[in-house]
């Protein structure tokens, strides 16, 4: 997704844009002088040093670091701002027979023909979305990231570093923008779809380092608690050769022998239900809380060229909108319209011909029968098995 920048300088921006002057101390430390107007809004001092560090050199620095009151503060600074904006991008239109010529060679189904029927030159609306994602569990994670979605065809698609570069030449319309509308929920709802995927991606080695230290620690707890199971049963058996030893000598008469198995049997039990208790508390503590919402939406109207090309599967068809993005330069990818953030080739469902990757094309594990997930929500239409 690109390199982004340190919350130091984010905040450095975000403090000399609202009239701050700043300057650097230490390595983790920011020196301020701030308007009153500013230092109402954040509940600091009109002088002061910020610290990035828990750790701080600085005496009397105020923390800045994520979980601080001060970042939490930060956001009232853009209460009402930049939620929502919209700009216009002029296209230039680019060499549509070149175009052509790749939407008909490069783009390929598995199991589905189409053909190019005509090409039109028509307004589009994409929105730019920026998302920032929270996991917490044992650890903390964090980032922001954004999504390009086209609204006519729903294609999302990661921009990393290349969106600053989309800022030169947009405009702002007129009239300013208004509240999310009917036109961008269909755009947003692939866009949250596309999100959870690209999150899950990033915070994949995250999550195989708990699963890790996860099994690192139940496999501590069972050997702990079979060491003890051990002790116990060691206890009982040399307990129970002092008894048949002495009955021989015939010291003292011989204990029954079933209630001392009887305590033994509740001890272990006791030991194994303690156990799954601990057991049950390290998951509690490695689980996963996910949170991903969206910081600011950019709406950007452009036109663009919209190839329209006659999917067929078996006797049905489809006509279906191939887009040039003139933001990026090139075609936009189809969307899969069970994710909406494709992995693997394309595929139609056999019901709506619903464009499908190879992640998202079912295959039900009895009668092996392939579905479509947005046709068959319940599973394979077949057998009636019931996904999961």
């Amino acid at each position: 997704m690109g390199q982004g920048r340190t919350l130091q300088e984010v905040l450095t921006g975000i403090l000399t844009h609202e009239g701050a002057i700043l300057e650097r101390r230490e390595s983790d430390c920011l020196e301020f002088v701030a308007p009153s107007s500013l230092c109402e809004i954040l509940g600091i001092p009109e002088h002061g040093i910020l610290s990035f560090s828990g750790q701080s050199r600085c005496e009397g620095a105020i923390g800045a670091s994520y979980e601080s009151e001060f970042f939490m503060a930060v956001e009232k600074i853009f209460a009402g701002k930049g939620r929502l904006a919209r700009v216009v991008y002029p296209s230039h239109f680019p060499n549509i027979e070149k175009l052509s010529k790749w939407v008909t060679e490069k783009l390929i189904f598995s199991n589905a023909v189409f053909r190019l029927k005509s090409v039109e030159h028509q307004g589009i609306l994409f929105l730019f979305i920026f998302f920032k994602y929270t996991a917490l569990s044992d650890e903390k994670r964090e980032g922001v990231f954004p999504l390009l979605v086209n609204g006519r065809n729903l294609s999302v698609q990661p921009v990393d570093d290349q969106w600053a570069d989309l800022w030169t030449d947009m405009k702002e319309p007129d009239p300013a923008p208004g509240a999310i509308n009917e036109e961008m929920l269909r755009p947003l709802r692939a866009a949250f779809s596309a999100a959870s995927q690209v999150v899950k991606g990033e915070l994949t080695p995250f999550i195989k380092g708990l699963e890790k230290r996860l099994n690192r620690d139940v496999k501590r707890v069972f050997e702990y608690y079979e060491a003890l199971k051990l002790e116990a049963e060691k206890a009982f058996q040399k307990k129970a050769f002092s008894m048949r030893a002495s009955f021989e000598r015939e010291e003292e008469p011989s204990p029954p022998q079933e209630e001392s198995r009887q305590k033994l049997t509740e001890k272990l039990d006791a030991i194994e239900g303690e156990r799954k208790w601990k057991i049950q508390d390290l998951i509690s503590q490695y689980a996963m809380k996910v949170t991903v919402e969206p910081v600011c939406l950019i709406q950007i109207e452009t036109h663009s060229p919209i190839f329209w090309i006659e999917m067929k599967r078996r006797l049905s068809t489809r006509l279906f909108p191939v887009t040039y993005n003139p933001l990026l330069k090139r075609i936009d990818p189809l969307p899969c319209e069970a994710c909406f953030y494709p992995r693997g080739g394309y595929s139609l469902c056999d019901e709506k011909l619903h464009i499908l990757c190879s992640s998202c094309l079912q295959k039900c594990p009895h009668c092996h029968k392939e579905y479509c997930p947005i046709c068959q929500k319940n599973g394979c239409p077949k057998c009636a098995n019931r996904i999961t």
